[in-house]
């Protein structure tokens, strides 16, 4: 796909506004337990440290720190439940809804599909869903193209800076649409009821990176010599998960991290490649560069890992150097059933991310109570849950193949 092109998918219609659309119930009195309650997390992704612990959930992790003015603290997706007679409510204002999307893997897929679910158990139509592939000027052509949709409210965010997400978005802004992001507020767009945004999703980005360095421990508790390599980029998200990550090694003075060019930095432009979709070259280098190295870190998987582990194959170094990443996918859940070279791998709760982005949205559109702010859960994936990981990461519309969950 071109750079900056728009992946339009149009779906099924179903309410009588304007657009083709997901199918909503046909009823407004009924009440889609299996999608609007919450799902119970698996004993075996250790639901102990899921979230921050009680008392430190605001503590790296307030909404000014993706961009947003107010420095709220979030609400755990827990504490988040909706009632027939808001279903019913909700239902009866036939409303409809876009999701701006910002890539089309494994990851998105079943955040899209957590915001279809949601949104048909309340009776929203789904107008459009579009993917700007990781760039700013799709998003905004994205926006531009569904704004004469009229849409009630749009879910966005993802991978993009703040400055541009308030840049961006102001056109939706001045049509005094519900926006709900994914990670992500602006300058200027103040959080919650009546505001410019009414809602923001995410999930404690620090905390996970956090988890990630005791998963690098687990998997190299004798120590180990680690390359970073990152995405250079303004993304608050992703910089907070890396500053965890890197805060979290600490901890463990036998993992050395290694970095080119100056030391570890997630704002750094050292150490690291532009584009996430060709990370290859740029590790090769690396890797020349530092013999010593006996594990990269990748900032997600995929694509950067893949690239990554291309790079390590390229160089014939599979029996020597392996990775460490996040946003479990096929490649690191296959990886780690087989011992492959995914070592680490980290999984969230992004298809109740999008649930939890359609409900926020449609209780905003419909003037009932409701959280701005709302974490869900986190958690490290390893050979022996790499199943029961997948189911709950991603939701019951992507299961995992056989030949890579077993």
């Amino acid at each position: 796909m071109a750079v900056g092109s728009a992946l339009v998918v149009v779906l099924a219609a179903c309410n009588t506004k304007a657009g083709g659309g997901t199918t909503a119930n046909a009823s407004c009195d009924r009440f889609d337990s299996s999608v609007l309650n919450n799902r119970k997390i698996p004993a075996s992704l250790d639901p102990n440290t899921a979230y921050p612990a009680p008392g430190t959930e605001g503590k790296n992790n307030t909404a000014d720190t993706m961009g947003s003015p107010q420095a709220l603290v979030p609400t755990t997706m827990d504490n988040i439940s909706v009632t027939p007679a808001q279903v019913k409510t909700i239902c009866g204002k036939k409303l409809t809804a876009v999701f701006l999307d910002w890539s089309n893997v494994t990851y998105n897929k079943a955040i899209e599909s957590g915001i279809k679910n949601e949104f048909s158990a309340l009776g929203v139509k789904v107008l459009r869903i579009t993917d700007s592939e990781f760039q700013a000027t799709g998003l905004q052509g994205n926006l531009s193209a569904v704004l004469p949709l009229d849409p009630d409210i749009i879910i966005a965010g993802g991978t993009i800076d703040p400055a541009q997400m308030s840049s961006i978005m102001a056109p939706a802004v001045q049509k005094h649409k519900i926006i709900v992001s994914w990670g992500n507020g602006g300058p200027g767009m103040n959080l919650g009821v009546g505001q410019e945004q009414a809602g923001l999703v995410a999930y404690d980005w620090y905390h996970l990176g956090q988890q990630m360095a005791t998963a690098v421990h687990n998997a190299y508790p004798h120590g180990v010599n680690l390359g970073y390599i990152h995405w250079i980029n303004d993304v608050q998200a992703i910089l907070l998960r890396e500053q965890g990550f890197l805060d979290g090694l600490k901890q463990y003075p036998n993992i050395h991290v290694i970095a080119a060019g100056g030391p570890a930095d997630p704002k750094g432009s050292n150490s690291g490649f532009n584009d996430p979709n060709n990370a290859e070259p740029y590790t090769e280098a690396f890797l020349q560069a530092h013999p010593e190295v006996n594990v990269i870190f990748a900032p997600w998987e995929d694509p950067p890992a893949l690239g990554e582990q291309a790079a390590i194959k390229a160089l014939n170094l599979e029996n020597k150097v392996k990775v460490v990443t996040m946003d479990l996918a096929e490649g690191g859940a296959a990886s780690l059933r087989s011992n492959g070279l995914i070592k680490v791998d980290m999984g969230q709760d992004v298809y109740d991310g999008g649930r939890m982005l359609a409900l926020t949205g449609a209780l905003a559109a419909a003037k009932l109570p409701y959280k701005p702010f709302i974490n869900v859960p986190t958690f490290a994936v390893t050979g022996s849950n790499v199943k029961a990981a997948w189911d709950f990461m991603h939701g019951p519309d992507l299961p995992c193949k056989p030949s890579v969950c077993g």
